[in-house]
């Protein structure tokens, strides 16, 4: 009787044992993102020598998740706000030579990364997928260079606040003891289409004009933190 309690003990034993080893690899991973962003207009084909568009800085910060697949390769999800937006330069202007134009937008990204390893704890990644995008503006707003002397404004009009864009990036990570996982990468996001258009008034009494385009796009330096879900899960091998 003894030796049986003993040998459906050890099998208890070596099945909370396995159950926690099969916990620790979880294919699932949530955690955060954090980074900086350049966004900038696009040139017209009337662009004056005088004008020049300039990147524009912003912040990102987001809920991230994987599912991987193998070893090497894993779907990617998430859900960012992203400070976008565009920066005009006027040379001439010994004051107040910018018009610097700012808002947020929601990401929605999915996608695939796939990775090569170093060692056991080392990787470099690259990834692509698609990504819905929603604006958080108004439908058309002015923008001037100063509130009492004027020397150029921009007249903007969205052409859409939801639409979708693709992403390519690169990033080199590592994964820690207890198998959470860390990266810092670079990301270009781009869209199909226009973000939105501008009109530049400026010269005298702001009567000349040209064309400006907006796409929505942004270069992003990034770091990500993935916490393995499986150290959340209460140990099987432990009772209260």
């Amino acid at each position: 009787m003894q030796k049986k309690v003993l040998f459906l003990f050890m099998l208890l034993e070596a099945w909370s044992l396995s159950a926690q080893n099969t916990e620790k690899e979880s294919r699932f991973m949530l955690g955060f993102n954090a980074g900086a962003n350049f966004s900038k207009s696009v040139n017209s084909d009337t662009f004056p020598q005088n004008f020049s568009k300039r990147n524009r800085l912003g912040v990102a910060v987001g809920l991230s998740g994987l599912y991987d697949l193998s070893s090497n390769a894993s779907i990617a999800f998430g859900a960012n706000f992203i400070q976008k937006g565009y920066r005009l330069y006027n040379d001439t202007l010994p004051q107040n030579p910018d018009i610097v134009r700012k808002f947020w937008s929601m990401n929605i990204p999915l996608g695939l990364n796939f990775k090569q390893q170093f060692n056991a704890q080392n990787f470099i990644m690259e990834k692509f997928g698609v990504v819905g995008n929603f604006n958080f503006r108004k439908d058309s707003t002015t923008l001037s260079n100063s509130d009492t002397r004027t020397s150029f404004k921009i007249t903007e009009r969205a052409e859409r606040n939801f639409y979708p864009m693709f992403y390519l990036g690169f990033a080199m990570g590592g994964v820690s003891e207890n198998n959470n996982r860390y990266e810092i990468g670079v990301t270009y996001t781009q869209s199909l289409s226009n973000d939105a258009t501008m009109t530049v008034s400026h010269g005298t009494d702001l009567k000349q004009k040209f064309p400006l385009n907006y796409r929505g796009g942004f270069l992003q330096i990034g770091f990500s933190y993935y916490f393995n879900l499986s150290n959340f899960k209460r140990s099987k091998g432990y009772f209260y």
